[in-house]
């Protein structure tokens, strides 16, 4: 300690940080707590904090006005640290969020984490309502909230780790008289139409939209105001206490012709699933393009959805058991 000292009267420019510490606190700490606060002096280390207040209160008084500019001198230079402390710490800090986002993520679906990872401020579908008959307002708003709710047991219940993408779900929903009783064609130009105008935001569906007709609202889950309790993997009727809904493809036109692949005549442009499979198969699928309409169809045609063990890397239609037809 006396070396410091003379070395702060005669160089202190040459100081280096530890030796401030040193000075200003009696000891070095480990950087890497520096953020806790501990500054315990050498032999003090054992002392309580009670008796460590009284040290510093003893050693204050007995200071002398060699001491006092010591630690003038060790301040002063301190502050020459600051940049490279205050460095250390946002340092600190990156690796801390960095090993927090690596833990959520550990045992997180690939499909979740992917979504996650493209960092959308929103994302969902447009559903048009195509049914206005008296008594059905009602009926619309209660929709609405069953399948909002529907979404969120879905990413909160179903899936390991994936309730972060319900807080950004915001699906948009279209009531608009003049679409009541139409049939799909002219919800497809409007649809298009909203497209080329850009009015559906980012992070929707633009190669899908739902339909919410009379069988929907007319259906007695709307009538009970039942909610989707999730059955266990394997049940016969998974899909018991929730709705089907119609997804259909703007841009089709035609039938898509037969491949040597799989027969995908007939396919007719639009495919009716289990709401649930909205909110993971449905709408993964398209953000990550990875299926197309004809392969939707194959496989909404090839068997009933099967529910997805929450520990499962992507979403599926089919339980992958039976063929697909030929």
């Amino acid at each position: 300690m006396p070396e410091i000292n003379d070395k702060a009267m005669t160089s202190p420019d040459t100081l280096s940080e530890v030796e401030v510490d040193i000075i200003l606190f009696g000891v070095t700490w480990d950087p890497s707590e520096e953020h806790s606060g501990k500054r315990n002096l050498l032999w003090s280390m054992g002392l309580m904090d009670e008796e460590q207040q009284l040290f510093t209160r003893v050693r204050s008084t007995l200071a002398n006005p060699y001491d006092s500019e010591i630690l003038r001198i060790a301040n002063k230079r301190g502050d020459d640290f600051a940049p490279v402390r205050r460095q250390r710490r946002e340092q600190q800090v990156q690796e801390h969020r960095a090993a927090m986002a690596a833990r959520r993520a550990a045992g997180r679906p690939k499909w979740v984490q992917e979504m996650l990872a493209a960092k959308l401020s929103h994302w969902g579908f447009v559903l048009f309502r195509t049914d206005y008959r008296e008594g059905t307002d009602e009926k619309w708003r209660v929709f609405k909230g069953i399948y909002n709710m529907t979404a969120a047991t879905v990413l909160r219940n179903c899936w390991c780790k994936s309730g972060g993408l319900n807080s950004t779900h915001r699906s948009v929903f279209i009531s608009d008289p003049l679409m009541g009783g139409v049939d799909i064609d002219p919800l497809r130009q409007r649809f298009k139409t909203m497209r080329e105008r850009r009015e559906i935001l980012n992070g929707r569906a633009t190669d899908c939209f739902l339909v919410v007709d009379e069988t929907i609202l007319n259906h007695p889950v709307i009538s009970s105001k039942t909610l989707y309790k999730p059955k266990t993997p394997g049940d016969l009727n998974p899909w018991e206490s929730t709705l089907f809904l119609r997804a259909v493809d703007p841009d089709y036109s035609e039938p898509v012709p037969v491949t040597s692949e799989a027969n995908t005549s007939g396919c007719p442009g639009d495919i009716t699933i289990p709401l649930p499979k909205v909110f993971d198969w449905l709408y993964y699928w398209f953000m990550s393009k990875s299926e197309n309409w004809a392969t939707r169809y194959l496989n909404t045609k090839g068997g009933p959805a099967d529910l997805m063990s929450p520990e499962a890397p992507y979403p599926a239609y089919r339980s992958g058991t039976e063929p697909l037809p030929q």
